[in-house]
């Protein structure tokens, strides 16, 4: 059903935000109409969650206004919003594992000191039921799978009386059933006259889902569409900034790659030669434990070869995270075998495998991936201590050497920044990718370890790691790359291995594999059951 003439439950009007050297927001005009799915695209850093926070009362306007069914309002905390029924359901789960699920929901509510609970578990079911939710109060968030934990989320903020939701990239850690599951749930609740201002890169589901879409490039809205009147082509084009329609077969093409146009994309294919490249890696019947001491690995078994990408498909949680710390030397594993160019490995450290040539794109890059507080140069020298060029005298950091380095690989990997002296936490979250690509693949390397390179990345920041990444495999690497989009797996993988609850279930190569096949192995099936009759 058309949404045009719905009433308008949210207008944004010359919304402005600066930040030090930066204009996040300029003077955007937006509405969202009641019952409609309205989709932000934009580059990153093109101001898609600085908007978003606006909304959702985290950050205040600088200049501007908003309206709630034509009424003025002014958000100075998230409560306030969460008042006039606008939830955000953020791409990073905010639960407490070691809590239920019936605590979270109502964690940071006000009300007496004495619960009761199963009144609470008993609103919570209702609510789980009208909107098809099917979530159980009384389970522990660490017993829930990423989909279930996406649900609570969902569930936390209609409990607390939403009914504008802010969905953020939120398919980005989700298998194909459990996105199909939550598309059904968007669907419901703009049935059930709710709104959703949905953040998302990827294509096929925007076009999919959305009545409207807006798109936004340097902080300013480029256009605002119906679905029905645009393509993943325009859409592309206004995202990189250009104000005019592609209009033929040959402007198309020099668009930068979608989910829907990715076949035409300049991305370095995978050898067809049917020769097995040597091996570099390997792991025979490795077990290890995380860190509660509880088994993760359950007897992993696999290859790395040279100049091939192995990519490893698994809802999140399943013993992928762990299975990179043991191959870049930073989880002991408890038994087994480890083999590096054919030399067992006993006792693992990290500086032991950044000498072999282990490079590591972890997948929480802001955590784990760089040093925020540090320059765009000064992230270079981290895991290259041993750089002689970096150094007087063995100890004395060398800044211009380390700054002109910083200033050629900003140049190399398109780093967007004002200098090589920016600090790296000021960067978004493409720009700070790049970064670590580029220190990671710079070095001679044998092995790269790539854990959801491409994931909340807009479309060109995309393509230019996955571009980056394929050369490198061309360069001779062994690349491991694990990730949750299994149409980036069959564009970029020589071979697919699926890991579940700790074990292979099995490894494809891309020819033979399939979205549909590789979905239901990722729910535990073996290769055996999970091809169709």
């Amino acid at each position: 059903m058309s949404t045009a003439s719905a009433p308008t439950v949210l207008e944004l009007r010359e919304i402005t935000k600066r930040f030090p050297g930066v204009l996040a927001n300029d003077h955007i005009n937006l509405d969202l109409r009641e019952g409609e799915i309205h989709t932000i695209l934009g580059e990153n850093g093109a101001g898609k969650s600085t908007l978003m926070s606006i909304i959702a009362g985290l950050y205040t306007p600088d200049e501007g206004e908003i309206r709630i069914r034509g009424q003025v309002v002014q958000f100075s905390t998230p409560r306030e919003a969460i008042s006039q029924g606008i939830g955000m359901v953020f791409q990073h789960f905010m639960l407490v594992r070691n809590h239920t699920v019936a605590e979270n929901i109502i964690l940071g509510l006000p009300g007496s000191a004495v619960l009761d609970l199963e009144k609470i578990h008993q609103e919570i079911q209702e609510l789980s039921d009208r909107y098809d939710l099917h979530v159980d109060p009384e389970r522990n968030i660490h017993e829930l799978s990423v989909g279930e934990q996406q649900r609570v989320e969902i569930v936390k903020v209609l409990y607390r009386g939403a009914r504008l939701l802010i969905l953020d990239e939120p398919t980005a850690v989700l298998t194909p059933q459990e996105s199909e599951a939550l598309y059904r749930i968007m669907r419901n609740l703009t049935q059930q006259e709710h709104s959703i201002l949905f953040i998302s890169h990827k294509m096929k589901e925007v076009m999919a889902l959305s009545d409207r879409v807006t798109v936004l490039n340097q902080g300013r809205v480029m256009a605002t569409l119906q679905r029905e009147d645009t393509s993943p082509e325009q859409l592309a084009a206004f995202m990189l900034g250009h104000t005019t329609n592609p209009t033929t077969d040959a402007e198309a093409n020099e668009l930068p790659c979608t989910e829907v146009v990715e076949e035409e994309a300049d991305v370095p294919t995978a050898p067809e030669a049917v020769t097995v490249n040597p091996t570099i890696l390997e792991l025979r019947d490795v077990h290890a434990v995380n860190d509660l001491g509880h088994p993760v690995l359950k007897g992993i078994s696999l290859e790395l070869r040279e100049n091939e990408i192995l990519g490893m498909a698994g809802v999140s949680g399943n013993g992928q995270r762990e299975l990179t710390e043991v191959l870049a030397g930073l989880r002991t594993y408890t038994s087994g075998t480890y083999l590096f160019e054919q030399t067992p490995l006993q006792r693992l450290n990290v500086e032991q495998m950044i000498n072999r040539g282990v490079g590591y794109i972890p997948e929480d890059r802001k955590k784990f991936g760089v040093a925020a507080g540090l320059t765009i140069a000064q992230n270079f020298l981290l895991r290259n201590f041993g750089n002689s060029n970096f150094f007087w005298k063995r100890f004395l950091i060398n800044r211009g050497a380390l700054q002109r380095y910083g200033r050629e690989k900003m140049e190399a990997f398109d780093v967007r920044a004002p200098s090589e002296k920016t600090r790296v936490g000021l960067l978004s979250g493409g720009n700070m990718q790049k970064v670590i690509l580029a220190r990671e693949t710079s070095r001679a390397r044998r092995v790269l370890l790539a854990c959801q390179p491409t994931r909340g990345l807009d479309i060109h920041a995309t393509q230019f790691i996955r571009d980056e990444i394929g050369r490198a495999r061309d360069r001779g690497l062994a690349v491991l790359w694990i990730s949750e989009d299994l149409d980036e797996l069959l564009l970029m993988a020589d071979r697919i291995a699926v890991i579940f609850d700790g074990h292979i279930v099995g490894t494809l190569s891309r020819q033979e594999a399939t979205v549909e096949q590789i979905g239901r192995m990722m729910t535990g099936m073996t290769l055996e059951t999970a091809v169709p009759a």
